[in-house]
């Protein structure tokens, strides 16, 4: 395996409709790991939480999160991000941070549709500060 540059990385996974799988730690130390629609906003990682949600409570207790985005094709090539959350409930952060997953995710569906949905909903919008970058292409 070959270490990607910032650019290979970012491009990777800004690459079609991969799925985040983030990495978290629940009140009671066990560990919590669930997939989720993302897009890399400039120099952060972002997504959306429901209301309730697992990953919304271990992140109310303990921002720091650990992202790992990979390809199940040949050659298995990964980018894992560590970082430190930080949430919003402002809708314009919702609504930025919706809009640019349905435009990657759910093409079909108007983006300030489903970006009024998720305000509407109580969805809060998390943003990576990234501290740490692992990137493998396996090819090489």
């Amino acid at each position: 395996m070959t270490t990607m540059t910032d650019t290979e990385w970012r491009s990777f996974v800004t690459a079609g409709t991969r799925l985040a799988h983030l990495a978290l730690t629940r009140a009671d130390g066990r560990p919590h790991v669930t997939p989720v629609c993302f897009i890399l906003d400039g120099d952060e990682l972002a997504f959306a939480l429901s209301p309730g949600s697992v990953k919304g409570k271990s992140l109310a207790r303990d921002r720091r999160i650990a992202v790992c985005v990979s390809d199940e094709r040949r050659p298995y090539s990964f980018v894992a991000i560590e970082g430190h959350a930080r949430i919003s409930a402002e809708p314009a952060q919702i609504k930025h941070v919706a809009a640019g997953i349905a435009d990657r995710y759910y093409p079909a569906h108007p983006a300030a549709d489903l970006a009024e949905s998720f305000v509407q909903e109580g969805f809060t919008a998390v943003r990576i500060s990234i501290t740490n970058v692992i990137a493998r292409s396996g090819l090489g």
